[in-house]
């Protein structure tokens, strides 16, 4: 259950995210000096803070619709700055991706869009799906970057626009705004509540 938004926010979940917001950009600050290991490193640790923030707002019975929204921000911060660090690096590389990353920020766009126009608000859905994708874009990034192989990036850009497209989805569905709506099928039963 979230807390109204008047509560106190500064909670440890949301200096996580804070975390991730404040050090995302250090992704570009590494590869503009072209430090590849520390960029990978602060990546992993960035993705890290994402599932961290809300293990902490469950276990510690303080989610809510600021951190929520706030957790939307920071995922923001972090995949432009990522992308921005990726394209510093290895922009031909990046541009070669050129279509992947394309789906996956139009669909990105499209679903912040379809929020905005729908409840005036970004989705902070949270969903499983984007949650998982989390993983995949690290992994994906790192796999990339050390040019080991581009299809684990590739991936990850379809399952980003997949997550994306279920967003949309549950735009769609929901009578009202709501954070932390885990799948289309928990948006379908809210509408029934």
């Amino acid at each position: 259950m979230h807390e109204p938004e008047t509560k106190r926010w500064l909670t440890s979940p949301n200096v996580v995210t804070l975390i991730r917001i404040i050090g995302s950009p250090g992704l570009m600050a590494l590869a503009w000096f072209d430090q590849t290991l520390w960029l990978a490193v602060l990546a992993v640790l960035l993705v890290f803070t994402e599932w961290l923030d809300g293990f902490l707002a469950r276990r510690l019975h303080v989610s809510s619709a600021v951190g929520a929204r706030l957790d939307t921000i920071a995922d923001a911060v972090f995949y432009w700055s990522l992308l921005i660090a990726l394209v510093m690096l290895r922009p031909k590389l990046i541009a070669a991706e050129g279509v992947w990353i394309a789906a996956a920020i139009g669909s990105y766009a499209i679903s912040w869009l379809a929020s905005l126009v729908k409840f005036r608000r970004l989705p902070s859905y949270h969903t499983w799906a984007a949650k998982a994708v989390w993983v995949l874009v690290g992994i994906g990034a790192v796999c990339l970057l050390a040019e080991i192989s581009p299809w684990p990036f590739r991936v990850a850009m379809a399952c980003v626009t997949l997550a994306n497209i279920e967003a949309i989805c549950i735009t769609q569905i929901l009578k009202e705004c709501r954070v932390d709506v885990r799948s289309i099928w928990h948006a379908k039963c809210s509408n029934h509540n």
